[in-house]
Protein backbone atom coordinates (compact mmCIF):
# COMPACT_ATOMS: atom_id res chain seq x y z
CA UNK A 1 0.00 0.00 0.00
CA UNK A 2 1.73 3.23 -1.13
CA UNK A 3 -0.15 5.47 1.28
CA UNK A 4 -1.70 4.87 4.67
CA UNK A 5 -2.65 6.44 7.97
CA UNK A 6 0.42 6.32 10.21
CA UNK A 7 -0.91 7.87 13.41
CA UNK A 8 0.74 10.94 14.98
CA UNK A 9 4.04 10.50 13.19
CA UNK A 10 6.72 13.18 12.65
CA UNK A 11 6.58 14.44 9.08
CA UNK A 12 7.27 17.27 6.70
CA UNK A 13 3.92 18.05 5.04
CA UNK A 14 4.26 19.71 1.65
CA UNK A 15 1.63 21.37 -0.47
CA UNK A 16 2.15 20.24 -4.07
CA UNK A 17 0.50 23.17 -5.85
CA UNK A 18 1.90 22.10 -9.23
CA UNK A 19 2.31 18.35 -8.68
CA UNK A 20 3.71 17.76 -12.17
CA UNK A 21 6.76 19.76 -11.10
CA UNK A 22 6.95 19.64 -7.31
CA UNK A 23 6.08 16.13 -6.12
CA UNK A 24 8.97 14.09 -7.55
CA UNK A 25 12.03 15.89 -6.13
CA UNK A 26 10.44 16.08 -2.68
CA UNK A 27 9.66 12.37 -2.60
CA UNK A 28 13.15 11.47 -3.83
CA UNK A 29 14.68 13.27 -0.83
CA UNK A 30 12.35 11.48 1.59
CA UNK A 31 13.31 8.15 0.04
CA UNK A 32 17.02 8.93 0.39
CA UNK A 33 16.66 10.05 4.02
CA UNK A 34 14.15 7.42 5.13
CA UNK A 35 11.60 9.96 6.34
CA UNK A 36 7.81 9.94 6.03
CA UNK A 37 6.48 12.41 3.44
CA UNK A 38 3.03 13.94 3.63
CA UNK A 39 1.69 15.50 0.44
CA UNK A 40 -1.31 17.78 0.62
CA UNK A 41 -3.25 20.72 -0.71
CA UNK A 42 -5.53 23.14 1.12
CA UNK A 43 -9.15 22.34 0.29
CA UNK A 44 -11.39 25.25 -0.76
CA UNK A 45 -8.39 27.52 -1.42
CA UNK A 46 -5.53 25.68 -3.16
CA UNK A 47 -7.50 22.75 -4.57
CA UNK A 48 -11.11 21.91 -5.28
CA UNK A 49 -13.33 19.38 -6.96
CA UNK A 50 -12.71 18.68 -10.64
CA UNK A 51 -15.98 20.44 -11.40
CA UNK A 52 -14.75 23.63 -9.71
CA UNK A 53 -11.32 23.46 -11.37
CA UNK A 54 -12.91 23.09 -14.79
CA UNK A 55 -15.40 25.90 -14.16
CA UNK A 56 -14.71 29.60 -14.52
CA UNK A 57 -14.03 30.15 -10.81
CA UNK A 58 -10.86 32.06 -10.08
CA UNK A 59 -9.91 31.70 -6.42
CA UNK A 60 -11.53 28.49 -5.22
CA UNK A 61 -9.02 25.85 -6.26
CA UNK A 62 -6.71 28.62 -7.42
CA UNK A 63 -3.75 26.31 -8.13
CA UNK A 64 -5.61 24.71 -11.02
CA UNK A 65 -4.90 21.30 -9.46
CA UNK A 66 -7.97 19.27 -8.57
CA UNK A 67 -8.38 16.94 -5.61
CA UNK A 68 -8.38 14.03 -8.02
CA UNK A 69 -5.21 15.21 -9.76
CA UNK A 70 -3.04 15.82 -6.68
CA UNK A 71 -4.04 12.49 -5.11
CA UNK A 72 -3.47 10.60 -8.38
CA UNK A 73 -0.06 12.22 -8.93
CA UNK A 74 0.96 11.53 -5.32
CA UNK A 75 0.08 7.86 -5.71
CA UNK A 76 1.82 7.51 -9.06
CA UNK A 77 5.05 9.08 -7.84
CA UNK A 78 5.17 7.16 -4.56
CA UNK A 79 4.49 3.87 -6.32
CA UNK A 80 7.25 4.50 -8.86
CA UNK A 81 9.71 5.20 -6.02
CA UNK A 82 8.48 2.34 -3.83
CA UNK A 83 7.84 4.48 -0.76
CA UNK A 84 5.00 4.94 1.70
CA UNK A 85 3.52 8.38 2.23
CA UNK A 86 0.55 10.11 3.81
CA UNK A 87 -1.87 12.04 1.63
CA UNK A 88 -3.68 14.85 3.41
CA UNK A 89 -6.83 16.84 2.88
CA UNK A 90 -5.54 20.09 4.35
CA UNK A 91 -7.74 22.90 5.71
CA UNK A 92 -11.09 21.22 5.09
CA UNK A 93 -12.83 24.42 6.07
CA UNK A 94 -16.05 26.05 7.05
CA UNK A 95 -15.47 29.24 5.13
CA UNK A 96 -17.87 31.55 3.27
CA UNK A 97 -15.49 32.13 0.35
CA UNK A 98 -11.83 31.78 -0.62
CA UNK A 99 -11.70 35.57 -1.08
CA UNK A 100 -12.59 36.17 2.57
CA UNK A 101 -10.19 33.47 3.77
CA UNK A 102 -7.28 34.83 1.70
CA UNK A 103 -7.96 38.39 2.86
CA UNK A 104 -8.11 37.22 6.48
CA UNK A 105 -4.79 35.37 6.42
CA UNK A 106 -3.06 38.30 4.70
CA UNK A 107 -4.25 40.74 7.34
CA UNK A 108 -7.58 41.82 5.89
CA UNK A 109 -9.75 41.28 8.97
CA UNK A 110 -12.19 38.79 10.50
CA UNK A 111 -15.74 38.64 9.16
CA UNK A 112 -17.26 35.47 10.61
CA UNK A 113 -19.64 32.94 9.03
CA UNK A 114 -23.43 32.91 8.88
CA UNK A 115 -25.42 29.73 9.41
CA UNK A 116 -26.37 29.64 5.72
CA UNK A 117 -22.71 29.98 4.72
CA UNK A 118 -21.73 27.19 7.14
CA UNK A 119 -24.34 24.86 5.64
CA UNK A 120 -23.15 25.67 2.12
CA UNK A 121 -19.57 24.87 3.18
CA UNK A 122 -20.66 21.50 4.56
CA UNK A 123 -22.38 20.67 1.27
CA UNK A 124 -19.22 21.48 -0.68
CA UNK A 125 -17.04 19.53 1.78
CA UNK A 126 -19.23 16.51 1.11
CA UNK A 127 -18.45 16.74 -2.61
CA UNK A 128 -14.73 17.26 -1.89
CA UNK A 129 -14.61 14.13 0.25
CA UNK A 130 -16.44 12.14 -2.42
CA UNK A 131 -13.78 13.06 -4.97
CA UNK A 132 -10.97 12.32 -2.50
CA UNK A 133 -12.41 8.86 -1.82
CA UNK A 134 -12.90 8.06 -5.49
CA UNK A 135 -9.33 9.16 -6.32
CA UNK A 136 -7.81 6.73 -3.80
CA UNK A 137 -8.53 8.34 -0.44
CA UNK A 138 -6.63 10.45 2.06
CA UNK A 139 -4.86 9.49 5.27
CA UNK A 140 -5.26 12.72 7.25
CA UNK A 141 -8.11 15.21 7.33
CA UNK A 142 -7.16 18.64 8.61
CA UNK A 143 -10.35 20.25 9.97
CA UNK A 144 -10.54 24.03 10.04
CA UNK A 145 -13.59 25.59 11.69
CA UNK A 146 -11.73 28.60 13.04
CA UNK A 147 -13.92 31.13 11.22
CA UNK A 148 -16.74 29.97 13.51
CA UNK A 149 -14.83 30.97 16.65
CA UNK A 150 -16.77 33.83 18.27
CA UNK A 151 -14.14 36.48 18.94
CA UNK A 152 -16.66 38.70 20.74
CA UNK A 153 -16.68 36.21 23.61
CA UNK A 154 -13.00 36.85 24.29
CA UNK A 155 -13.96 40.21 25.79
CA UNK A 156 -15.99 38.57 28.53
CA UNK A 157 -19.42 38.24 26.90
CA UNK A 158 -20.20 34.63 27.82
CA UNK A 159 -23.90 34.19 27.07
CA UNK A 160 -23.56 30.64 25.59
CA UNK A 161 -21.94 29.35 28.80
CA UNK A 162 -24.47 31.11 31.01
CA UNK A 163 -27.30 29.59 28.93
CA UNK A 164 -26.24 26.07 29.98
CA UNK A 165 -28.22 24.47 32.76
CA UNK A 166 -26.61 24.80 36.16
CA UNK A 167 -25.66 21.12 36.37
CA UNK A 168 -23.74 21.22 33.10
CA UNK A 169 -21.93 24.40 34.09
CA UNK A 170 -20.87 22.86 37.38
CA UNK A 171 -19.73 19.66 35.66
CA UNK A 172 -17.53 21.62 33.25
CA UNK A 173 -16.13 23.86 35.99
CA UNK A 174 -15.23 20.85 38.12
CA UNK A 175 -13.60 19.00 35.18
CA UNK A 176 -11.41 21.92 34.13
CA UNK A 177 -10.56 23.20 37.61
CA UNK A 178 -8.69 19.94 38.23
CA UNK A 179 -4.95 20.51 37.91
CA UNK A 180 -3.26 18.28 35.34
CA UNK A 181 0.42 17.87 34.56
CA UNK A 182 1.72 18.13 31.01
CA UNK A 183 5.23 17.00 30.08
CA UNK A 184 7.40 16.97 26.98
CA UNK A 185 11.10 16.38 26.36
CA UNK A 186 12.04 16.90 30.01
CA UNK A 187 9.83 19.99 30.40
CA UNK A 188 6.83 19.80 32.72
CA UNK A 189 4.15 22.13 34.07
CA UNK A 190 0.67 22.05 35.61
CA UNK A 191 -2.42 23.73 34.26
CA UNK A 192 -6.07 24.20 35.08
CA UNK A 193 -8.79 26.54 33.82
CA UNK A 194 -10.49 28.87 36.28
CA UNK A 195 -14.29 29.34 35.91
CA UNK A 196 -14.22 32.78 34.30
CA UNK A 197 -11.75 31.71 31.63
CA UNK A 198 -13.69 28.48 31.07
CA UNK A 199 -16.85 30.49 30.41
CA UNK A 200 -14.97 32.53 27.78
CA UNK A 201 -13.44 29.48 26.08
CA UNK A 202 -16.72 27.57 25.97
CA UNK A 203 -18.55 30.57 24.53
CA UNK A 204 -15.81 31.27 21.97
CA UNK A 205 -15.39 27.70 20.73
CA UNK A 206 -18.85 26.17 21.12
CA UNK A 207 -19.93 26.66 17.49
CA UNK A 208 -16.49 25.84 16.06
CA UNK A 209 -16.38 22.55 17.97
CA UNK A 210 -19.90 21.70 16.82
CA UNK A 211 -18.92 22.05 13.17
CA UNK A 212 -15.60 20.29 13.69
CA UNK A 213 -17.63 17.30 14.85
CA UNK A 214 -19.92 17.56 11.83
CA UNK A 215 -16.96 17.57 9.41
CA UNK A 216 -15.37 14.64 11.27
CA UNK A 217 -18.55 12.57 11.07
CA UNK A 218 -18.95 13.45 7.41
CA UNK A 219 -15.39 12.22 6.76
CA UNK A 220 -16.14 8.98 8.62
CA UNK A 221 -19.15 8.47 6.39
CA UNK A 222 -17.46 9.37 3.12
CA UNK A 223 -13.85 8.15 3.17
CA UNK A 224 -14.35 4.44 3.91
CA UNK A 225 -10.78 4.00 5.21
CA UNK A 226 -8.78 4.78 8.38
CA UNK A 227 -7.65 8.39 8.61
CA UNK A 228 -6.05 10.69 11.12
CA UNK A 229 -7.45 14.00 12.33
CA UNK A 230 -5.69 17.34 12.54
CA UNK A 231 -7.36 20.28 14.28
CA UNK A 232 -6.51 23.73 12.94
CA UNK A 233 -6.31 26.82 15.18
CA UNK A 234 -3.35 28.59 13.59
CA UNK A 235 -5.34 31.14 11.57
CA UNK A 236 -6.98 32.68 14.63
CA UNK A 237 -5.72 36.26 15.15
CA UNK A 238 -3.99 35.50 18.46
CA UNK A 239 -1.49 33.01 19.86
CA UNK A 240 -2.98 29.82 21.28
CA UNK A 241 -2.59 29.41 25.03
CA UNK A 242 -1.97 26.02 26.68
CA UNK A 243 -5.34 26.33 28.47
CA UNK A 244 -7.08 27.00 25.16
CA UNK A 245 -5.45 23.99 23.53
CA UNK A 246 -6.32 21.77 26.50
CA UNK A 247 -9.95 22.88 26.37
CA UNK A 248 -10.42 22.28 22.64
CA UNK A 249 -8.75 18.86 22.68
CA UNK A 250 -10.61 17.79 25.82
CA UNK A 251 -13.99 18.78 24.36
CA UNK A 252 -13.28 16.89 21.14
CA UNK A 253 -12.23 13.83 23.15
CA UNK A 254 -15.50 14.10 25.09
CA UNK A 255 -17.36 13.70 21.80
CA UNK A 256 -15.23 10.78 20.61
CA UNK A 257 -12.69 12.48 18.31
CA UNK A 258 -9.14 11.14 18.54
CA UNK A 259 -6.83 13.93 17.43
CA UNK A 260 -3.48 13.03 15.86
CA UNK A 261 -2.16 16.52 15.11
CA UNK A 262 -3.11 19.96 16.36
CA UNK A 263 -2.05 23.26 14.79
CA UNK A 264 -2.00 26.13 17.31
CA UNK A 265 -1.12 29.72 16.51
CA UNK A 266 2.49 30.02 17.69
CA UNK A 267 3.06 33.53 16.35
CA UNK A 268 3.98 32.59 12.77
CA UNK A 269 2.73 34.54 9.74
CA UNK A 270 2.47 33.18 6.22
CA UNK A 271 5.45 33.95 3.98
CA UNK A 272 7.12 36.04 6.67
CA UNK A 273 10.14 35.29 8.87
CA UNK A 274 9.61 34.97 12.60
CA UNK A 275 11.25 37.93 14.33
CA UNK A 276 10.09 37.40 17.90
CA UNK A 277 12.11 36.29 20.91
CA UNK A 278 13.53 32.79 20.35
CA UNK A 279 13.51 31.86 24.04
CA UNK A 280 9.84 32.76 24.26
CA UNK A 281 9.19 30.69 21.12
CA UNK A 282 10.98 27.70 22.66
CA UNK A 283 8.93 27.86 25.87
CA UNK A 284 5.72 28.31 23.87
CA UNK A 285 6.54 25.23 21.78
CA UNK A 286 7.35 23.13 24.85
CA UNK A 287 4.14 24.10 26.64
CA UNK A 288 1.93 23.49 23.63
CA UNK A 289 3.73 20.25 22.74
CA UNK A 290 3.25 19.03 26.32
CA UNK A 291 -0.49 19.70 26.16
CA UNK A 292 -0.75 18.03 22.76
CA UNK A 293 1.16 15.00 24.03
CA UNK A 294 -1.13 14.74 27.06
CA UNK A 295 -3.95 14.25 24.55
CA UNK A 296 -2.00 11.83 22.34
CA UNK A 297 -1.27 14.35 19.57
CA UNK A 298 1.72 16.01 17.92
CA UNK A 299 2.06 19.69 17.16
CA UNK A 300 1.47 20.64 13.54
CA UNK A 301 3.20 23.87 12.55
CA UNK A 302 1.50 25.84 9.80
CA UNK A 303 2.91 28.83 7.90
CA UNK A 304 6.30 27.14 7.97
CA UNK A 305 7.66 29.07 4.99
CA UNK A 306 9.63 32.25 5.57
CA UNK A 307 10.06 35.43 3.57
CA UNK A 308 11.95 33.55 0.85
CA UNK A 309 13.07 29.96 0.23
CA UNK A 310 16.47 30.42 1.85
CA UNK A 311 15.46 32.35 4.99
CA UNK A 312 14.74 29.27 7.16
CA UNK A 313 11.79 31.13 8.76
CA UNK A 314 14.29 33.53 10.33
CA UNK A 315 17.72 33.14 11.98
CA UNK A 316 17.77 30.39 14.59
CA UNK A 317 14.10 29.46 14.29
CA UNK A 318 14.59 25.93 13.00
CA UNK A 319 17.33 25.36 15.59
CA UNK A 320 14.75 26.12 18.27
CA UNK A 321 12.41 23.53 16.79
CA UNK A 322 15.11 20.87 16.70
CA UNK A 323 16.28 21.53 20.26
CA UNK A 324 12.84 21.94 21.83
CA UNK A 325 10.90 19.22 20.02
CA UNK A 326 13.61 16.76 18.99
CA UNK A 327 11.98 16.15 15.62
CA UNK A 328 8.62 15.16 17.12
CA UNK A 329 6.61 17.56 15.01
CA UNK A 330 4.65 17.94 11.81
CA UNK A 331 5.94 20.93 9.84
CA UNK A 332 3.90 22.34 6.96
CA UNK A 333 4.98 24.31 3.90
CA UNK A 334 3.31 24.88 0.57
CA UNK A 335 3.81 28.01 -1.50
CA UNK A 336 7.56 28.07 -0.91
CA UNK A 337 8.14 25.43 -3.62
CA UNK A 338 6.43 27.59 -6.25
CA UNK A 339 8.22 30.64 -4.86
CA UNK A 340 11.49 28.73 -5.26
CA UNK A 341 10.66 27.90 -8.87
CA UNK A 342 9.99 31.57 -9.62
CA UNK A 343 13.28 32.59 -7.97
CA UNK A 344 15.13 30.02 -10.08
CA UNK A 345 13.49 31.42 -13.23
CA UNK A 346 14.36 34.98 -12.20
CA UNK A 347 18.07 34.05 -12.06
CA UNK A 348 18.11 33.05 -15.73
CA UNK A 349 19.59 35.63 -18.13
CA UNK A 350 17.31 38.36 -19.44
CA UNK A 351 15.85 37.33 -22.75
CA UNK A 352 16.00 33.59 -21.99
CA UNK A 353 12.72 31.71 -22.17
CA UNK A 354 12.50 31.03 -18.38
CA UNK A 355 13.18 34.70 -17.61
CA UNK A 356 10.67 35.95 -20.19
CA UNK A 357 7.95 33.74 -18.72
CA UNK A 358 8.88 34.86 -15.20
CA UNK A 359 8.55 38.49 -16.27
CA UNK A 360 5.14 37.82 -17.81
CA UNK A 361 3.97 36.00 -14.67
CA UNK A 362 5.16 38.88 -12.49
CA UNK A 363 3.51 41.57 -14.61
CA UNK A 364 0.25 39.62 -14.74
CA UNK A 365 0.15 39.27 -10.95
CA UNK A 366 0.78 42.98 -10.43
CA UNK A 367 -1.91 43.85 -13.00
CA UNK A 368 -4.40 41.58 -11.19
CA UNK A 369 -3.55 43.16 -7.84
CA UNK A 370 -3.92 46.65 -9.32
CA UNK A 371 -7.43 45.76 -10.53
CA UNK A 372 -8.44 44.63 -7.03
CA UNK A 373 -7.03 47.81 -5.51
CA UNK A 374 -8.51 50.21 -8.06
CA UNK A 375 -11.98 48.61 -7.84
CA UNK A 376 -11.78 47.90 -4.09
CA UNK A 377 -13.41 44.51 -4.74
CA UNK A 378 -12.43 40.84 -4.43
CA UNK A 379 -9.13 40.50 -2.58
CA UNK A 380 -8.92 44.20 -1.83
CA UNK A 381 -7.75 45.21 1.64
CA UNK A 382 -5.89 48.19 3.04
CA UNK A 383 -2.92 45.86 3.61
CA UNK A 384 -2.86 44.89 -0.09
CA UNK A 385 -3.06 48.54 -1.12
CA UNK A 386 -0.11 49.35 1.14
CA UNK A 387 1.96 46.47 -0.27
CA UNK A 388 1.30 47.72 -3.81
CA UNK A 389 2.20 51.27 -2.82
CA UNK A 390 5.49 50.08 -1.28
CA UNK A 391 6.33 48.07 -4.41
CA UNK A 392 5.78 51.05 -6.68
CA UNK A 393 7.94 53.25 -4.46
CA UNK A 394 10.77 50.69 -4.18
CA UNK A 395 12.04 51.08 -7.73
CA UNK A 396 12.84 47.33 -7.74
CA UNK A 397 10.84 46.08 -10.70
CA UNK A 398 9.99 42.38 -10.76
CA UNK A 399 11.73 41.68 -7.44
CA UNK A 400 10.71 38.10 -6.50
CA UNK A 401 10.93 39.00 -2.81
CA UNK A 402 8.74 42.10 -2.89
CA UNK A 403 5.96 41.67 -0.31
CA UNK A 404 3.13 42.15 -2.80
CA UNK A 405 4.53 39.45 -5.09
CA UNK A 406 5.47 36.87 -2.48
CA UNK A 407 2.00 37.15 -0.91
CA UNK A 408 0.03 37.17 -4.16
CA UNK A 409 2.10 35.23 -6.73
CA UNK A 410 -0.44 32.42 -6.36
CA UNK A 411 -2.73 34.42 -8.65
CA UNK A 412 -0.77 33.46 -11.78
CA UNK A 413 -2.02 29.88 -11.52
CA UNK A 414 -5.60 31.10 -11.38
CA UNK A 415 -5.55 33.63 -14.22
CA UNK A 416 -7.39 32.55 -17.37
CA UNK A 417 -7.34 33.65 -20.97
CA UNK A 418 -10.35 34.31 -23.23
CA UNK A 419 -10.81 30.56 -23.76
CA UNK A 420 -10.87 29.85 -20.03
CA UNK A 421 -7.40 28.24 -19.95
CA UNK A 422 -5.06 28.82 -17.03
CA UNK A 423 -2.59 29.92 -19.63
CA UNK A 424 0.36 30.89 -17.41
CA UNK A 425 0.18 27.66 -15.43
CA UNK A 426 -0.02 25.63 -18.65
CA UNK A 427 2.92 27.45 -20.22
CA UNK A 428 5.02 27.00 -17.07
CA UNK A 429 4.45 23.23 -17.02
CA UNK A 430 5.19 23.04 -20.75
CA UNK A 431 8.42 25.02 -20.36
CA UNK A 432 9.51 22.90 -17.41
CA UNK A 433 9.02 19.71 -19.43
CA UNK A 434 10.95 21.12 -22.42
CA UNK A 435 13.80 22.91 -20.65
CA UNK A 436 16.31 20.46 -19.23
CA UNK A 437 18.32 23.36 -17.79
CA UNK A 438 15.35 24.77 -15.85
CA UNK A 439 14.35 21.32 -14.68
CA UNK A 440 17.84 20.41 -13.45
CA UNK A 441 18.29 23.72 -11.63
CA UNK A 442 14.90 23.55 -9.95
CA UNK A 443 15.22 19.91 -8.90
CA UNK A 444 18.60 20.66 -7.36
CA UNK A 445 17.22 23.58 -5.36
CA UNK A 446 13.99 21.81 -4.37
CA UNK A 447 15.93 18.82 -3.06
CA UNK A 448 18.33 21.09 -1.20
CA UNK A 449 15.43 22.95 0.45
CA UNK A 450 13.65 19.72 1.44
CA UNK A 451 16.76 18.14 2.93
CA UNK A 452 17.65 21.34 4.77
CA UNK A 453 14.24 21.50 6.45
CA UNK A 454 14.25 17.83 7.42
CA UNK A 455 17.71 18.10 8.96
CA UNK A 456 17.39 21.47 10.66
CA UNK A 457 13.98 20.80 12.20
CA UNK A 458 15.25 17.43 13.43
CA UNK A 459 12.83 15.10 11.66
CA UNK A 460 15.71 13.15 10.08
CA UNK A 461 17.18 12.34 13.49
CA UNK A 462 13.89 11.51 15.19
CA UNK A 463 13.85 7.95 16.46
CA UNK A 464 10.70 6.03 17.29
CA UNK A 465 10.70 4.90 20.94
CA UNK A 466 11.32 1.17 21.35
Amino acid sequence: MPHRYMGPYPTLATGIRIPEIIARPILEVHKDLGTLPTLMLSYHRETGTSEVIESGELLRGHTGTSIRDYITRSLEESESLGIVLQIEADHVSISPSPEKAIKRITGGGWEGVSEAEAQESLSYISRELDEARDAGGVDVVSIDATELVDLSQASGAVEPFEALDRGERLRLEKAYARRVRASFNGFSFELSIEPGRLAELYSMYRRSIEYTLRIYRLALEKLERPFGVEIVLDELPFETSPEELHFVLSELERFGVRVDYVAPNIGFSKREDYTGDLRALEERLLRLAAVARMHGALLSIHSGSGAHPYSDKGPGVWDVFREALGGRVKYKVSGVYVQLLLEVMHKFPEGSEPRRLYDEIYDSVIEAVERYVSSKTGLYSEELEQMLREYRASGRARDPRASVFRHYFFLFQALRDDRGRRYLRERLVDLYNRSGELRREYEKEAKRLTARMLHKIGIVDWKSPV
